[in-house]
């Protein structure tokens, strides 16, 4: 019995030996491998959740720009990148699609790393044709593809437009607008131009401006105002005004009122010059017949008849528009006849800067010679006044000037056709 229990406690001890060495060997590396397994997976996992948070928390905003073309229209191509997020983006590539050659992939050899809040311009190696069209993408190394809004780029069609205002225009000055790039990136072309290739400097040239008929609710006119517009690239830009007028001298004076710096990314710019307004400098011209002129009245007892005395008027182009006009025979004097006005004013409701009215005034002549038919002239005077359409100036005398006309009768002496005149003033 001692025998048979000793080797039961043998077995016992054994067995717990072995249970001991399998449960070291193999259950507890067993264990600790999946336990490393399932750490790896929780980290592959973790890493992956934070790689597709970063990609979806990344930004980056491109604007494609070019530079000034060259003497066959050709421009170099710039990109305009900034990461407005708080992750570092890493681009990896470009890719240029070209309406004339296809998709043009820019691999970079060394990645442009952009800090959070950083911004730059980067060269891309492709130079764009006069007639071609690009669409510039950018890839990161997060695997995300941001596309510039610029799409189907040209430079037969910079993609924005600076809006130049200018309020308070004086009716006697020309304005001209000069837009220059500020650095070798930007183009710039002026809005009234087709189809044409940008430059690196562009200009309008706006004459002295004519002021519609505007009111507003309250009966108040508007000032006047003038605008130019220019097509751009994306870049950086210098707006210069400069004011054209004659001096109390007849020279011309050219003299830069305003410039101010512009950028222009992603959307259009209006601008706003607010300018000193000038008193307008009024001009008026009448054109009348020449001193020289006859008019015939019918033979009769006594003669009589009508005699039109046209007039032309004409507005300065410096002047401001003006309405109310009214153009009236001030003067009318008859010398060895007898003259009555049948139209002596003219009403013109408005009249615009370099525009021309022509009318007439009608007068009755009677030749008032006792004995016979002798002729006589007519000494006259027209007078014009106005209101200024914007300012509100009564022009009482905004052009006075005199005139002279012959009045002859035809006769007959023995058969043979005279005429009676009186060249005597």
């Amino acid at each position: 019995m001692s025998r048979r229990s000793s080797g039961r406690g043998i077995s016992t001890v054994l067995g717990a030996a072995i249970f001991v060495a399998i449960v070291f060997t193999i259950i507890f590396p067993l264990m600790l491998y999946m336990h490393v397994l399932q750490d790896l997976y929780m980290r592959e996992a973790s890493d992956r959740l934070r790689y597709e948070i970063e990609r979806f928390n990344e930004k980056l905003e491109i604007h494609v720009s070019t530079g000034k073309p060259d003497a066959l229209g050709r421009a170099t191509i710039y990109a305009y990148l900034y990461n407005p997020s708080h992750l570092e983006v890493n681009v990896v590539a470009f890719y240029v699609e070209s309406k004339l050659r296809g998709l043009i992939p820019i691999e970079l050899s060394t990645p442009i790393v952009l800090a959070p809040g950083a911004q730059m311009v980067y060269h891309i190696p492709v130079t764009i044709d006069p007639d071609d069209e690009v669409t510039v993408r950018a890839a990161t190394a997060r695997g995300r593809s941001y596309s510039a809004p610029e799409v189907g780029l040209s430079v037969r069609k910079p993609p924005y437009i600076i809006f130049v205002s200018l309020t308070n225009t004086s009716s006697r000055s020309w304005y001209r607008v000069i837009i220059q790039t500020n650095g070798v990136v930007g183009c710039v072309s002026p809005g009234v131009s087709i189809n044409t290739i940008c430059q690196e400097e562009a200009n309008y040239t706006i004459p002295p401006p004519a002021i519609f008929r505007l009111f507003d609710k309250d009966d108040a006119k508007p000032a006047p105002t003038s605008y130019a517009f220019f097509h751009a690239m994306p870049g950086s830009y210098t707006v210069h005004l400069t004011e054209v007028f004659i001096d109390d001298n007849g020279n011309v004076v050219e003299n830069m009122i305003a410039s101010t710096m512009v950028n222009v990314t992603g959307r259009d710019v209006h601008l706003v010059f607010e300018l000193e307004p000038k008193e307008p400098l009024m001009s008026m011209s009448v054109l009348l017949p020449s001193n020289n002129t006859v008019t015939l009245i019918p033979d009769g007892n006594p003669p009589q008849g009508a005699v039109w005395i046209p007039f032309t008027i004409s507005l300065g182009n410096m002047s401001e528009p003006i309405e109310d006009v009214r153009v009236r025979l001030s003067r009318c004097t008859g010398h060895n006849i007898t003259v009555v006005p049948r139209i002596s004013s003219v009403d013109v409701s408005y009249m615009l800067p370099s525009e021309s009215y022509t009318g007439s005034f009608e007068v009755f002549v009677q030749d008032d010679s006792q004995n016979s038919s002798k002729g006589g002239w007519i000494e006259f005077e027209v007078t014009v006044s106005a209101k200024g359409s914007f300012t509100g100036s009564t022009y009482g005398d905004l052009a006075t000037v005199n005139g002279m006309v012959y009045v002859c009768v035809p006769r007959r002496i023995g058969g043979e056709p005279v005429l009676a005149c009186n060249f005597q003033p």
